[in-house]
């Protein structure tokens, strides 16, 4: 047990020495060619830009003979789409036109007969002896024109103040507290009098 575990340590650290070591010779190696004037950069760019033109316009042409393509094809299916609809939407039309004709033919009988009831029954009405009567516009003042609760209008005692009685209107749906109601308001003003007298004059004080 002790065996593997020692194998397995020794062989991390021997793989990560490697990588290790790798990563230092090549970092060297970039500094020695950057004391000697050697720039790897520009050299890269340099053969980035050649690949760029050699194989640049043969990358666009097939770019752009896959757009063109794309582009004809979703054309061409809207065509069809398009063109299927409208073929259904014309069957779809002719066949609801051929119904409603269909319906107006069977009809027809029933139409002429119609037309000539209605026609017979406007020329008995224009020679009947039927006479019109017109409806004379009322008056305001008629006693018709006016509510109920008008004419059931009653006075009602709410105090006195220094001999003098003070009354209110009320109508026949209200309450009066005091008891005590009249027709009218002289009657409540002064309940001595009745429609037959003169009202006897208040005491002074």
């Amino acid at each position: 047990m002790d065996n593997q575990s020692t194998s397995t340590t020794t062989n991390t650290t021997n793989d990560s020495f490697s990588n290790k070591n790798t990563i230092i010779i090549v970092l060297f190696g970039l500094l020695a060619f950057s004391f000697l004037g050697i720039n790897l950069v520009t050299m890269m760019d340099h053969i980035i830009q050649y690949f760029v033109k050699v194989f640049g316009p043969l990358v666009s042409q097939i770019l752009s003979v896959i757009g063109n393509t794309t582009g004809t094809v979703i054309n061409e299916s809207t065509d069809v789409v398009t063109n299927t609809a409208k073929t259904g939407i014309d069957i779809a039309g002719g066949t609801f036109h051929d119904i409603g004709d269909l319906l107006k033919k069977g009809s027809e009988p029933g139409v002429k007969n119609a037309h000539d009831t209605i026609k017979h029954l406007d020329q008995s009405i224009k020679n009947s002896n039927f006479k019109k009567h017109y409806a004379n516009p009322d008056t305001a003042e008629n006693p018709i024109q006016k509510p109920i609760s008008s004419a059931k209008t009653n006075w009602c005692l709410v105090g006195e103040y220094q001999g003098r009685r003070g009354c209110i209107e009320i109508s026949e749906h209200d309450k009066c507290l005091s008891g005590q109601v009249f027709p009218e308001q002289k009657l409540c003003l002064n309940p001595t009098m009745t429609n037959n007298m003169n009202p006897k004059p208040m005491n002074k004080q």
